[in-house]
């Protein structure tokens, strides 16, 4: 009886997230980059200016978490920094924008509440708590043992208690905190955890380890040729790397290449299928030669293509071996070995591309990599709160698809995805994202090179 009654409320505590988005009167996570929240954290800011006795003001550095919760209106918690400026609370400053920051004070790190009723035009600070961010880091901190752990496994050079150090803590225990939010609130079968890139702030991680985006010069994705999709049956499992049509995975460094490497190995895959000969592909070609794309500083696989065929192909990996840095273009047209004909872009829907692999080949895809920053393993499908869809950041490769058990019933179909940050990460290099729900915006830039 007791089983039974449990299996009830664990399906009745599933029913009410899929079909609520949240715990009815519990606490929900919120993005912390939400114009609204956004405007509610300064009011706070705001409200402990005038609250405190400090001569100088505070302004709002971030908000590291915030959180909801339907009361009598909407009480909102959040974990934001804030930091003393050179403002004092005499002078006539209406923006605290236009406040700078003070490098002599130290950042305080704050916990408060904030309750909103839209009926009454109300919103007061409920209370909050503020504690400046010290020079040492003690044993007695939270996640002290966990980031020792962390910087002995990946051979951090930072040295105990110096300033890089204290900075990357502090990172650390705000990632940790991330990890454990997704870790309740996944939808899949993905744990997350520390990572070689925990001791990054989201925005650095994004800034050294990702790299899609539109340039100047990105012609309009439109222009490119609709695909077409393959009639009949589609299996119900596909993975091209049993069948001679993926490289090992590859490491893109610290440079926003990754646009290069979703390039090549979807191209790599192209010529595999269509000549026989699977051979690994130069990225550093594209990023040095590529002249609509911005190498390390980003791009896009659709420019890319262009680029290919305009400079008459692509040399192997050997003959133009990867710097992970911008350089100056050497391609040297006789050692080309792969050239592609034309590109195309491929459905949104994730059954036809499903079936477009599984006779075509790998997808060359764009995805919001936040989730990707702290993944482990199992089949990863995060609320969209955590990954936007409409913000990709991050290039990689569909290389097949499966279906994994669920955790109380049911199945996980997912895509097996290539990604490029070595093969130290994720699922040996790989990451196991759900299908059929447009997982942090996978389906929305699909695309292929052509080789006839």
């Amino acid at each position: 009886m007791g089983i039974a009654r449990y299996t009830l409320w664990a399906v009745f505590l599933l029913f009410s997230r899929e079909a609520l988005g949240k715990l009815v009167g519990g606490w929900q996570y919120v993005d912390p980059d939400d114009g609204n929240i956004q405007k509610l954290a300064r009011f706070a800011v705001d409200e402990i200016n005038s609250r405190r006795n400090d001569y100088f003001k505070t302004k709002l550095v971030e908000i590291r978490q915030a959180q909801e919760q339907v009361v009598a209106g909407t009480l909102y918690r959040m974990n934001i920094t804030i930091w003393n400026t050179l403002c004092t609370k005499s002078d006539a400053v209406t923006d605290l924008e236009d406040c700078k920051f003070n490098p002599k004070e130290k950042k305080e790190r704050c916990t408060l509440s904030v309750l909103v009723v839209p009926w009454q035009k109300r919103r007061s600070l409920e209370g909050f708590d503020c504690t400046k961010e010290t020079d040492k880091v003690f044993d007695s901190y939270p996640y002290y043992q966990e980031f020792e752990d962390f910087r002995q496994k990946f051979s951090r050079r930072y040295e105990k208690n110096d300033e890089e150090y204290v900075k990357r803590y502090y990172l650390f225990s705000d990632n940790m905190e991330r990890v454990r939010v997704y870790n309740e609130n996944e939808r899949g079968t993905a744990t997350y955890g520390a990572t070689k890139f925990a001791d990054l702030h989201p925005n650095e991680f994004k800034e050294m380890y990702t790299g899609l985006k539109r340039t100047a010069k990105s012609p309009p994705q439109d222009d490119l040729q609709q695909a077409k999709i393959p009639s009949g049956p589609t299996p119900a499992s596909f993975d091209w790397r049993t069948r001679g049509a993926v490289t090992p995975v590859k490491n893109q460094g610290q440079c926003g290449s990754c646009w290069a490497f979703s390039t090549t190995g979807n191209i790599e895959g192209q010529w595999a299928l269509a000549k026989g000969n699977l051979v690994s592909l130069s990225e550093q070609q594209l990023v040095d030669c590529d002249k609509v794309d911005e190498g390390c500083d980003g791009g896009l696989p659709s420019n890319a293509y262009q680029a290919t065929i305009k400079m008459g192909g692509l040399e192997t990996e050997t003959e133009y071996p990867y710097k992970a840095e911008d350089e100056k273009c050497e391609l040297d047209k006789k050692d080309i070995t792969v050239y592609i004909n034309s590109s195309v872009k491929i459905s949104s829907n994730e059954e036809e591309m499903a079936k477009w692999t599984a006779s075509n080949g790998p997808i060359s895809i764009g995805i919001n990599a936040a989730a990707m920053q702290f993944y482990f393993g199992g089949v990863s499908h995060p609320w969209r709160i955590f990954c936007n869809p409409k913000s990709l950041d991050h290039g990689v490769l569909i290389v097949g698809y499966g279906t994994k058990p669920g955790i109380l019933w049911g199945k996980n179909p997912y895509w097996i995805i290539k990604n490029s940050w070595g093969a130290d990460w994720g699922v040996n290099g790989y990451y196991l994202a759900y299908r059929g729900d447009g997982v942090c915006g996978l389906n929305t830039m699909c695309t292929s090179a052509v080789v006839n």
